[in-house]
């Protein structure tokens, strides 16, 4: 996703500054089983996003899809875009 042109703009990034930031995201990245079954969004697919977040602790689900921003939040996660995140990460550093 962070490859594409429309991201990179809203982002204000270079195509070099998208690839550190998903270095950086690999290495700080923990791969998680999902231990919940959720039924909370919209669009069922999109649910596992939510177990995996769930499951891992994540602080953020980081998403371009309507179904799962419109949640906003679940569990305590914040579900934002790719610009907000990317805000939120950059105060965070």
């Amino acid at each position: 996703m962070l490859s594409r042109p429309e991201v990179l703009r809203k982002l204000r990034m270079t195509p070099i500054e998208a690839g550190a930031l998903i270095e950086l995201l690999r290495r700080r990245s923990t791969r998680v089983t999902p231990t919940v079954v959720m039924a909370r969004s919209r669009d069922p697919d999109d649910d596992k996003f939510l177990e995996c977040a769930v499951a891992g602790g994540a602080d953020y689900i980081v998403s371009g899809d309507a179904d799962l921003l419109s949640l906003r939040e679940v569990q305590g996660i914040a579900i934002v875009d790719a610009p907000t995140f990317w805000q939120a990460f950059a105060r965070e550093a």
